[in-house]
């Protein structure tokens, strides 16, 4: 897999969980209880909100990781040759629905 690729699906990933966020925050009453998919724990709003976010560093620690704290992708979507992948974008899209 290449590394522009690697990094669209962290960022993806980051805004899909923001996306979630917001839903929750929009959608749920502040005394909803929630039940943590993973562990089958019961949170508050605030909790999940938290555990979200504690989840959005982890991918941004890894997108670092990744990247050597940025070093290894500068030029990497704005050189002449990056070639944007249609085909992965559709794929994107219709995952999102």
């Amino acid at each position: 897999m290449s590394l522009a690729r690697e990094v669209n699906e962290k960022l993806d990933e980051i805004l899909a969980l923001r996306e979630e966020m917001q839903s929750l925050q929009q959608h749920e009453s502040e005394d909803a209880v929630l039940v943590n998919p993973s562990t089958g724990d019961e949170l508050t709003k605030e909790e999940a909100l938290q555990c979200a976010e504690g989840v959005i560093d982890k991918v941004k620690e890894s997108l670092n990781t990744l990247t050597n704290n940025g070093r290894n992708i500068r030029n990497i979507f704005d050189n002449q040759f990056y070639i944007n992948d249609m085909m992965q974008d559709k794929i994107i899209a219709q995952q999102n629905k």
